[in-house]
């Protein structure tokens, strides 16, 4: 049976989520589209966090929309070809940039884009038996 995601209008067709606006027009139209949550919305429902993303530093404060901008991207290109990829959280401080991730893949593109825009010091800590990964990255 054929889904809409009533959060973020992904579409199941098919046996497999995706976005595509032509389809989710089409599906929007019909009475026997079941509603049901994506992996990725239900993953946020259920604030299953599986990266956690830690920025800091003094450069940040200088480039913070440049690396917000970046970030989003990133995150969104994950989201297209993986749709359980999502930011949870995105806590903004002063000096310091947490973002919380569904996808410990996406928690790693995020500290490893950073990187190779910013420079500075990144480290990777994999949690395996928890399917978790922390990313810290810091450039003074």
């Amino acid at each position: 049976m054929d889904k809409i995601c009533p959060r973020c209008n992904a579409v199941y067709t098919n046996l497999r989520w995706s976005f595509n606006d032509s389809l989710l027009k089409e599906l929007k139209g019909r009475k026997d589209i079941e509603r049901k949550l994506c992996p990725g919305c239900d993953k946020i429902a259920k604030r299953q966090v599986d990266g956690v993303v830690n920025l800091k530093g003094t450069f940040l404060l200088q480039h913070k929309n440049e690396l917000l901008n970046l970030i989003m991207k990133v995150a969104e290109a994950r989201k297209r070809t993986t749709i359980g990829a999502r930011i949870i959280n995105l806590d903004d401080k002063r000096d310091q940039v947490v973002i919380e991730t569904t996808d410990r893949h996406l928690a790693e593109r995020i500290g490893k884009e950073v990187e190779k825009a910013f420079h500075g010091k990144l480290d990777i800590k994999w949690l395996k038996k928890e399917d978790f990964v922390r990313v810290n990255w810091q450039r003074d």
